[in-house]
C-alpha cells in the first residue's frame, strides 16, 4: 500500500512536467489530505480505516472543490511567501497563485489518483464505487505489488527530476553571483605590503 508521502512522490513528477500549469500546493495537498480519514480513526479508534472519503463520489466532487477554496484562498494570502518556500524546496515554479480552473483540475487529479493507487492495496476501502457498489471489486495481492513497484518508480523519477531542478538552480546562482561579483570565489584578494 503507497503510504501518504508516496502518493506525493508518484504524483508530483506532473509538476516537473508541466511547471507552468500544475499547482504545486493543490497537487500535494490533494494527493494526501484524504489520507487524514485512516488518520482520525486510528487516533479516535485505534483501527486505520478508509471510509467514505477513500471512494471517487466525494474524491471527485466535495473534496476538489473543498482544496480549490483552500489553496486559491492560501495562495492568495501567503503569495510571496509560497514562492520563497518553493524555492528553498529546489522547485523553481513560474508563480505562485494559480488560477482557480487549475486548481480544481489538479485537485480533481490528485483525489483520483489517491483513490486509484489505494484501490488496488487496499482490501477495506468498502466506499470506493460507492453508491455504485459497496466493496472493493479491485483488490488483490498482484495489484497491490504491481501498484508498489509503480509508486516507487514513478517516485524514483520524480527525485531526479527533482535533483535536476535543485542542480539547476544551484548552477544559475553561482552563475549570476560571479557575474555580480558577489561570489566568494569573485571576491578580489585583500592588498598586502
Amino acid at each position: 500500500m503507497p503510504l501518504t508521502p508516496f502518493h506525493l512522490s508518484s504524483t508530483f513528477l506532473l509538476y516537473f512536467k508541466a511547471k507552468r500549469h500544475v499547482d504545486p500546493l493543490a497537487l500535494a495537498v490533494s494527493a494526501t489530505f484524504i489520507d487524514l480519514e485512516p488518520l482520525y480513526y486510528w487516533v479516535a479508534y485505534g483501527v486505520i480505516s478508509h471510509r467514505v472519503w477513500h471512494g471517487y463520489a466525494l474524491a471527485l466532487t466535495i473534496f476538489p472543490i473543498l482544496v480549490t477554496v483552500a489553496v486559491y484562498l492560501t495562495e492568495h494570502a501567503f503569495g510571496e511567501r509560497l514562492l520563497n518556500i518553493y524555492r528553498l524546496m529546489g522547485l523553481q515554479p513560474d508563480k505562485a497563485k494559480y488560477p482557480a480552473l487549475n486548481i480544481y483540475l489538479i485537485s480533481v487529479f490528485g483525489g483520483f489518483t489517491h483513490i486509484f493507487l489505494d484501490m488496488f492495496s487496499h482490501a477495506n476501502m468498502m466506499w470506493v464505487l460507492y453508491p455504485l457498489a459497496y466493496g472493493n471489486p479491485f483488490y488483490s495481492r498482484t495489484a497491490s505489488t504491481a501498484v508498489e513497484v509503480l509508486v516507487a518508480l514513478l517516485s524514483t523519477i520524480t527525485l531526479i527530476l527533482w535533483l535536476k531542478s535543485v542542480k539547476e538552480h544551484l548552477s544559475g546562482t553561482r552563475r549570476t553571483e560571479r557575474a555580480a561579483g558577489t561570489s566568494p570565489r569573485a571576491a578580489p584578494e585583500p592588498h598586502t605590503t
